[in-house]
């Protein structure tokens, strides 16, 4: 009968591994498997941080978010009002003239209103009589609405200079509630990830320290230890949204290169963005699981992931899962996130994941 060793040594050599850790988790809870004296499972502590920071990260990222939505609304109506400002500033100066000659024709026609009438009564019939009186009266009319146009148009003038400098000072206040909300999600984000990384080197420090230790000389022991971990401080979040995802697009979609997950770059990007998740990661996983979502076990799921929806593209899949590595395993990979994640064989998945982390 084959051990469980030589059991999992044989499906971890099929193509793509066939067979997911986490099918392999259910498959040997009842064979026995080797593992660390010591586990290094996330305490409830841990987990209760996680998801708070997590919460903290969205919320952030929200406010970010509408902040700028708001700004670029404002910026709209600055530019808006702004084009109709100098629009009726280029026309002032014409409809003063225009204006100005209504007037003197105005201050002619009530100087010389008993001229103007006796013009009226000495025509020659009533008909002509009311065709002049019609004439001065729309004249008159003309005048007026010239005048009128230009106490408008001073008037608009006045309301949109009002309304853009209301504009400013709340978009002003908008791009500070903007950048306020950014730095305390960059925050977030950076000390969860330093976080992770410092728990990380503390495992493998214990792990290192317990495989010198052990005195029995256990090949299946020194066959399983960890042989690669994650570079620290190669995820960079304090920059913008649009900074962090165009870097990272660019790197995964050259990792993806050639595989049913090329181009989804940016869908991992800006879920890792969205959930403070290393950006790495997922893309990582999937080259171990699946080989890039080569050989999946189930449509559009590329991490050996047994969970119980039905993906239907690559845009939700992707953006599920690295969902779900956030809330459920924290930021970035550690020793003890691997064990939850493949317990059969966690530290060659870890070291694998690790390794391939390292060449995005």
């Amino acid at each position: 009968m084959q051990t469980s060793r030589s059991r999992i040594a044989f499906l971890t050599r099929k193509p793509a591994r066939a067979l997911t850790c986490a099918a392999l988790a259910v498959a040997f809870t009842t064979a026995p498997v080797v593992l660390p004296s010591s586990a290094f499972a996330v305490s409830a502590e841990t987990q209760t941080q996680l998801t708070e920071t997590q919460e903290q990260v969205e919320k952030a990222t929200a406010t970010y978010e509408e902040a700028q939505e708001k700004l670029e609304g404002l910026q709209a109506l600055i530019d808006q009002n702004t084009e109709d400002i100098t629009e009726i500033e280029a026309q002032l100066p014409g409809q003063r003239a225009k204006a100005a000659e209504a007037m003197r024709v105005q201050y002619k026609y009530h100087k010389n209103t008993n001229t103007l009438l006796s013009v009226v009564l000495g025509t020659s019939s009533i008909n002509d009589a009311i065709s002049t009186a019609a004439y001065l009266e729309e004249i008159q009319e003309s005048n007026n609405a010239e005048i009128e146009r230009l106490d408008e148009m001073e008037a608009e003038l006045e309301t949109k200079r009002v309304e853009l400098e209301q504009a400013k000072t709340q978009a002003k206040a908008e791009e500070k509630k903007a950048k306020d909300a950014l730095a305390e999600a960059q925050r977030l984000r950076t000390e969860a990830q330093e976080k992770a990384e410092r728990e990380a080197a503390e495992e493998l420090a214990r792990l290192a320290a317990a495989a010198k230790d052990d005195s029995d000389g256990d090949a299946d022991q020194a066959d399983q230890t960890v042989t690669a971990s994650v570079a620290s401080g190669a995820v960079n979040w304090n920059v913008t949204r649009e900074e962090f995802v165009s870097e990272w697009t660019a790197r995964i979609d050259a990792y993806l290169a050639g595989s049913p997950l090329a181009g989804y770059g940016s869908t991992f990007a800006n879920a890792a963005w969205d959930n403070g998740v290393d950006p790495r990661w997922s893309p990582a996983i999937s080259c171990i699981e699946s080989t890039k979502g080569t050989y999946c076990f189930r449509d559009y799921n590329a991490w050996g992931w047994m969970t119980s929806t039905q993906f239907s593209s690559w845009e939700e899949s992707i953006t599920a899962h690295v969902a779900f590595l956030g809330s459920c395993y924290g930021p970035t990979l550690t020793p003890s996130l691997a064990q939850k994640y493949c317990p059969p064989t966690w530290q060659e998945w870890y070291s694998n994941v690790a390794g391939q982390m390292n060449i995005i």
